[in-house]
C-alpha cells in the first residue's frame, strides 16, 4: 500500500509521518511549495523555538519518507542536502489542447495574473517609455494588457512613465478568456520579485504561457529557474530587472517582426509539461 501526502499545508505531511510510523506502507511526500525556505516563511514572525521546530519537523519528514516529489530543481537541491531518499522533480503543467486563435492587431504586451508591488518591472516601463518617445510606429501600435489585480504602486509607476494611456485594465477574467488572451497577445510578460528567495519559484501560469505559444519576456532574479525554463524551451527571453537596454533591444526586435507579420514563438519540448506526461512520470516514480 502507498500513502501520498501533498502540501502545503505541510501539516498533512505530519499526518503521513504518523501513518508511516504506525503501518507498513510506502509513503510519498509531495511538496508543491518548499516548507521553511519559501519567501513568506521569514515573515511569519516565528519565535526562535518555533523556527527551530519547523526545521526539525521538515527534516524528520524528509528522512522518514520513502520517496519525495518536488516542483523545482532548486527545491530538490535544497532537500538533497538533508536526505538521501529518492527524489523526483515533477513541475506543474497545463491541461488544455488549444486551437489556433487570431492575433491582436495591436502590439500587445500582456500580463495575466496578480501584478503586485514586489514584481513591478520598473526597468521595463522605462524601456517602453523610451521606445514610445523614439519610435512613432511603436507608439501607435502599443497596448499593455493587464488581467487580474494590479497594485497601486504599479499603477503609479505606469502613470509616472506616461504609459497609463496605453494600458488596458482587464480585471478578473474567466479561465477560458485568460487562455484566449494569452493566445492572441503578441508578447506575454512573466514577472518575479528580484530576490534570492524567489529563484526557485516557478509560477503556474508559465506552463499555460508555454502552451499558448507566444513569445515570453521573463523578468526576474538572476538564475531564476522559471526564466531558465523559458530559455531552454526557446520560448522567449529571460532578463534581469535592471537590463533596460536589453528590454529595448528585445522589444524592438519583436516589434519589427510583428510589423512584418512574422512574430512567432518557435518553442520546443513544451509537451513534457502537459499533465498527461507529468502524471505518467509520477506513476513511474510511484
Amino acid at each position: 500500500k502507498t500513502i501520498i501526502t501533498t502540501g502545503p499545508p505541510h501539516s498533512l505531511h505530519l499526518i503521513g509521518l504518523s501513518l508511516k510510523n504506525k503501518y507498513n506502507v510506502q509513503w510519498i511526500v509531495d511538496f508543491r511549495d518548499p516548507w521553511t525556505s519559501i519567501g513568506y516563511h521569514k515573515k511569519l514572525r516565528l519565535t526562535p523555538w518555533a523556527a527551530k521546530k519547523h526545521k526539525s519537523l521538515e527534516k524528520e519528514v524528509l528522512i522518514s519518507a520513502d520517496k519525495i516529489v518536488v516542483t523545482s530543481h532548486t527545491t530538490r537541491q535544497e532537500f538533497e542536502a538533508i536526505t538521501p531518499k529518492p527524489m523526483k522533480v515533477i513541475t506543474n503543467g497545463f491541461d488544455e489542447n488549444l486551437s489556433p486563435r487570431e492575433l491582436d492587431q495591436d502590439f500587445t504586451i500582456s500580463h495575466l495574473g496578480s501584478l503586485l508591488t514586489g514584481r513591478n518591472p520598473i526597468g521595463l516601463w522605462q524601456a517602453i517609455q523610451e521606445l514610445v518617445s523614439e519610435n512613432e510606429s511603436f507608439q501607435k501600435a502599443l497596448k499593455i494588457k493587464l488581467a487580474g489585480v494590479v497594485s497601486d504602486e504599479v499603477q503609479k509607476s505606469l502613470a509616472s512613465f506616461g504609459l497609463d494611456a496605453f494600458v488596458q485594465q482587464m480585471g478578473y477574467l474567466p479561465h477560458d478568456q485568460v487562455l484566449e488572451t494569452m493566445q492572441s497577445s503578441q508578447v506575454l510578460l512573466l514577472l518575479e520579485i528580484d530576490s534570492e528567495e524567489t529563484k526557485g519559484i516557478i509560477p503556474g501560469k508559465l506552463f499555460e504561457y508555454l502552451n499558448a505559444k507566444r513569445p515570453i519576456l521573463a523578468i526576474g532574479p538572476k538564475d531564476w529557474e522559471a526564466g531558465n525554463m523559458v530559455k531552454e524551451c526557446n520560448a522567449g527571453k529571460f532578463l534581469h530587472h535592471s537590463e533596460v537596454a536589453m528590454f529595448k533591444n528585445v522589444l524592438l526586435d519583436w516589434f519589427n517582426q510583428y510589423q512584418k507579420g512574422k512574430l512567432k514563438c518557435q518553442s520546443k519540448n513544451v509537451e513534457q509539461f502537459h499533465r498527461k506526461s507529468l502524471t505518467e512520470s509520477l506513476a513511474k516514480f510511484i
